[in-house]
């Protein structure tokens, strides 16, 4: 089956819903269909199949189609002139099916008669045109079968919007087990002293202030921050420095396919959100699934939408905006060893069921499309 993905991301964008999108098609492609994806091209220049499935650990199945940065000699915004030039692609490629993180594409394609998903993370209070318009194709396109997201906030809250409330599907983010399952024969780099690793954007809002109140209070503890965009990464090492905080070092970015060097190699994973921003209510952050996967014991804070979640004991819970408790949480995870191997298998269990191709998996089911699936791959 033809499969096509469209989103208006960057070929070489590290944004979660980019790397998001990619294993989504990577997903399909390892049910055993072809997938060609449509996005923008590269900032830095266009980059072959071959490179992006290295960059980003793909099937060879995965093709890609970089839009330019102008159509018609218009700029190529992200809406309507990227949906008309996904309509123009999907003449040439014939989908049987068509996943999207796009407002306006899912729409154009639902229309043309390719039975189409639409993915959309649109936080509470977002009223914009395209998405209003998204949501009054779900209704009105026979072809337009499911939205799916993150929350049962957000889907309240397309329904609200006027989406038919049985066309709406909560499903988690998902993980390459693929890439993120630590190798029986992995050896961990010899430290004298424990490592732990947060990697994520390197806003407030995800739990740096915290993170880095955690080391102050913690000096016993070697703490690594992964990611974050250029101006971040200056802002926090500015923090550290100016709080004399010597066991905090920042990795900076690395392309997706190395991330997962990261995490084995650490003792403990930090999941920090604050509970008073509003994405507490609704995130389901990327990390998450590749944390569990990883075999790493994960500390995260008590936040709405990771309890609704992780329901099973698969990460240890502290508090929201509490250091002390970050700390003691850290400090439990590497003295109960029993309690961390416990928490390592379960973690792995819920991992194996929000991989990326059980994902697709569910989301053809949802769009009743027929499946085939080639089990070699």
């Amino acid at each position: 089956m033809n499969i096509l993905v469209a989103s208006a991301f960057p070929a070489d964008s590290l944004f979660a819903n980019a790397v998001n999108t990619i294993k989504m098609a990577d997903g399909f492609a390892k049910l055993g269909h072809d997938v060609t994806v449509v996005c923008r091209k590269a900032k830095c220049g266009h980059l072959t199949d071959k490179q992006l499935q290295e960059r980003f650990h793909l099937s060879t199945r995965v093709t890609f189609i970089q839009s330019p940065g102008r159509w018609y000699m218009l700029p190529l915004n992200i809406h309507n002139a990227f949906a008309r030039q996904v309509l123009h692609h999907a003449r040439d490629i014939r989908p049987d099916f068509a996943f999207s993180r796009n407002y306006i594409a899912p729409v154009r394609l639902a229309a043309i008669g390719v039975p189409t998903v639409a993915e959309s993370h649109a936080h509470v209070g977002n009223t914009s045109r395209p998405l209003l318009r998204m949501i009054q194709g779900l209704g009105e396109l026979h072809q337009f079968k499911a939205l799916v997201t993150i929350a049962p906030v957000l889907r309240d809250n397309f329904a609200t919007l006027g989406a038919p409330k049985h066309k709406v599907h909560v499903l988690p983010d998902a993980v390459d087990l693929d890439l993120f399952t630590r190798p029986t024969d992995y050896s961990k780099p010899e430290r004298n002293r424990p490592l732990v690793v947060y990697a994520g954007h390197l806003y407030d809002y995800k739990g740096i202030p915290s993170i880095l109140d955690a080391a102050a209070l913690s000096p016993e503890f070697d703490y690594r921050l992964v990611g974050g965009h250029d101006q971040d990464i200056a802002r926090v090492a500015d923090q550290v420095r100016a709080r004399s905080l010597h066991n905090v070092s920042l990795a900076g970015r690395f392309p997706h396919s190395e991330v997962p060097e990261q995490l084995w190699a650490s003792d403990v994973l930090l999941l920090p959100p604050s509970a008073h921003h509003p994405s507490a209510q609704w995130t389901s952050p990327v990390k998450l699934g590749e944390y569990l996967a990883s075999g790493t014991p994960v500390v995260a804070t008590r936040i709405q939408a990771l309890e609704y979640w992780l329901r099973n004991g698969e990460v240890h819970f502290v508090p929201p905006e509490d250091p002390q408790g970050l700390v003691e949480g850290i400090r439990a995870v590497l003295r109960e060893r029993d309690y961390a191997e416990h928490m390592r298998i379960k973690a792995y269990a819920l991992a194996q069921r929000i991989s990326y191709k059980e994902r697709c998996r569910r989301i053809l089911k949802v769009a009743e499309v027929p499946e085939i699936e080639n089990m070699d791959i």
